[in-house]
């Protein structure tokens, strides 16, 4: 029986308004699978996920985890005869995909649209002056030279306040990245009958394969595969680490300010201190570094421009100039340090509030395929070892596969009828 293939163009149009515009150059010379180093032969990408984006089927590239696998190193795109940039359009397909995730969907508009800049920050703005204004019973006096104490700027904003501020953000934004988190695995696991003696329980979920996982993004293995983009790989891990470093650093100082009464700021030779820094420092020269890397991928034609990804690294880039530059305007006693210190508290507040609506909830999503991906593939292997027959996951991927094509083939019928 003919199965009746019905395209979703709004899909299709939605991938290349996002940046998959050369989407409809791609001829199916299946180049891109065979140069991409971190295609296997058990799960090629992106041919796969090319012709699904072009033919518009929008729920199965929808349940394919390879669209997170893939790291945008570029060397597809270098190769690839007709300049088709498969990158871009899994991209463009991946920001798309934590849309669907984000409630409500307006903050990831707000996200990824330049009109949205003006509000997501008059927002931050709003809520830091409150907050001033709050701690001070109106506006505070900006003492020269800046002197501290009990807080971060002497009757200026108290630490107290600045939680105020940061964790009910950071709580909403980590209900909303768990939420999408459950929908992504539900949607990848569905079908997958797999046997009982096969699940892991808990503690082997996180021993043999979220462990794991972690460790295998902190070596950043599959970056460094990427031959062609190879300089990204030293940005991205400088950034990842520099963030490591922030996010220990601001539970020690949340901990001893808060609950043990060790109020900021402490001295420069604080071991914390140091590392905050340091911290810092590093955060700001990671960025730089894939600043400069996506510029020059652009100039050579390898990578389109990215509002989205550009948004977040100058935002990162702010973060780390703004933190420090408080700090050294503070200590040379220049009343600018107040302005540089509300624009650095923005700048946070726009960054939790936007881990799963921005470009920054790849570190969820793909942290997610990644164990999800090394599931699968454990359990592949352990299945194969015991029984010659295909895999129970085989099996159950290829009938999900198939109910879905016959359920839209009988559904297409019926509307012929």
């Amino acid at each position: 029986m003919a199965r009746i293939i019905e395209p979703d163009l709004n899909f299709v149009k939605g991938v290349i308004d996002a940046g998959g515009d050369t989407l409809k150059k791609c001829y199916q010379c299946a180049t891109c699978a065979v140069v991409c180093p971190l295609s296997t032969n058990e799960n090629p990408f992106p041919r796969k996920q090319m012709i699904l984006a072009q033919w518009g089927m929008k729920e199965q590239i929808a349940r394919d985890p390879s669209i997170w696998l893939c790291h945008q190193c570029s060397d597809c795109t270098a190769y690839c005869p007709r300049g088709a940039r498969p990158g871009d359009v899994l991209a463009a397909i991946r920001s798309m995909a934590i849309r669907e995730y984000a409630e409500p969907k307006i903050l990831w508009s707000l996200y990824n649209n330049p009109a949205g800049l003006i509000v997501l920050f008059g927002v931050a703005l709003v809520v830091v002056l409150a907050a001033i204004l709050a701690a001070n019973h109106g506006m505070p006096e900006l003492e020269v030279p800046v002197k501290f104490s009990h807080g971060l700027f002497h009757g200026f904003l108290p630490v107290l306040y600045v939680d105020a501020i940061f964790l009910p953000v950071a709580g909403f934004a980590a209900l909303i990245a768990i939420r999408g988190i459950a929908n992504m695995w539900k949607q990848f696991t569905t079908g997958l009958d797999i046997p009982e003696a096969y699940k892991p329980t808990t503690m082997e979920m996180i021993t043999r394969y979220i462990i794991p996982t972690f460790k295998e993004i902190l070596d950043h293995e599959r970056f460094k595969k990427c031959g062609v983009n190879y300089e990204r790989f030293n940005g991205h891990r400088y950034l990842l680490y520099a963030f490591i470093v922030l996010f220990v650093v601001t539970n020690i100082v949340f901990i001893g300010a808060d609950f043990l009464g060790f109020h900021t700021p402490w001295p420069l030779w604080n071991p914390v201190k140091i590392f905050a820094n340091l911290g810092a420092v590093i955060l700001i020269y990671g960025s730089v570094l894939l600043i400069q890397n996506r510029k020059a991928r652009e100039a050579e034609g390898n990578l389109s421009g990215s509002y989205a990804d550009w948004f977040l690294l100058y935002l990162i880039l702010f973060i780390g100039i703004t933190g420090l530059g408080a700090e050294i305007l503070r200590i040379l006693g220049l009343r600018l340090a107040y302005a540089v210190y509300i624009f650095h508290l923005m700048c946070v507040f726009v960054l939790f509030l936007g881990l799963p609506f921005s470009k920054f909830a790849h570190l969820l999503y793909r942290s997610t395929v990644m164990v999800y991906d090394r599931y699968v593939t454990d359990v592949r292997a352990r299945m194969e070892t015991s029984a010659p027959a295909a895999t129970v996951v085989e099996e159950a991927a290829a009938a999900g596969e198939e109910s879905s094509e016959e359920a839209a083939a009988e559904e297409g019928q019926q509307e012929a009828q």
